[in-house]
């Protein structure tokens, strides 16, 4: 037995580490710290991240320096290198890129093609569908249906039930300190009272 083995050590003094990052795959650290950097408005250091993150193939990376690009965060607005890495992220099966690229065939922000994002809107909604449980992203695919084709809700189930489950998503965010969601909260909240009052 070896004598200079100590049962008392602790490794967490010796080693400066965040435990929940140790089996994470490098890309998905800085898509990590690159959202933390963003969330706490250090844009710069969020878009470097997310560089770094989707260089090693990380999609939602690819997603998230579309929103930087969009919103111009620490850099010029560019809405066409937004919409190239949300393609890019889209064809991976990014939900937010699907329906970031329906709001910019809607609002303008490219030639108008109404039909296409609608077309977007709804393969977003359905994706979201199947990820429920993810409340950073479904509940704005279910807005954005909710909002523009409510009628097409009953395809899926029953609206309003869908509708209170988009809102309970973003309440979700908003409780863990998601600054960007009160909006969009209150966007869900009068989709629902359109929803009620038809």
């Amino acid at each position: 037995m070896n004598d200079d083995y100590n049962d008392d050590y602790d490794f967490e003094d010796e080693f400066d580490f965040d435990e929940e990052e140790i089996d994470l795959p490098e890309d998905v650290i800085y898509l990590n710290e690159g959202a933390d950097a963003y969330n706490a408005k250090d844009y710069e250091k969020a878009i470097s991240l997310y560089e770094k993150s989707a260089n090693l193939g990380n999609v939602t990376a690819l997603s998230n320096l579309g929103y930087c690009y969009y919103y111009g965060r620490s850099i010029p607005v560019d809405k066409e290198k937004a919409k190239s890495y949300w393609e890019e992220a889209a064809i991976f099966g990014d939900i937010p890129a699907v329906y970031k690229l329906g709001d910019m065939y809607r609002n303008g922000d490219l030639p108008k093609r109404i039909e296409y994002s609608h077309k977007l809107y709804r393969r977003a909604f359905e994706m979201a569908l199947n990820d429920l449980d993810n409340y950073y992203v479904a509940p704005d695919a279910m807005l954005r249906m909710m909002k523009y084709y409510p009628d097409e809700l009953e395809e899926y189930g029953d609206k309003l039930a869908i509708s209170l489950k988009c809102i309970q998503g973003i309440k979700k965010r908003i409780a863990e300190g998601d600054p960007y969601s009160q909006k969009v909260l209150q966007d869900a909240k009068d989709c629902l009272l359109k929803l009620i009052d038809d």
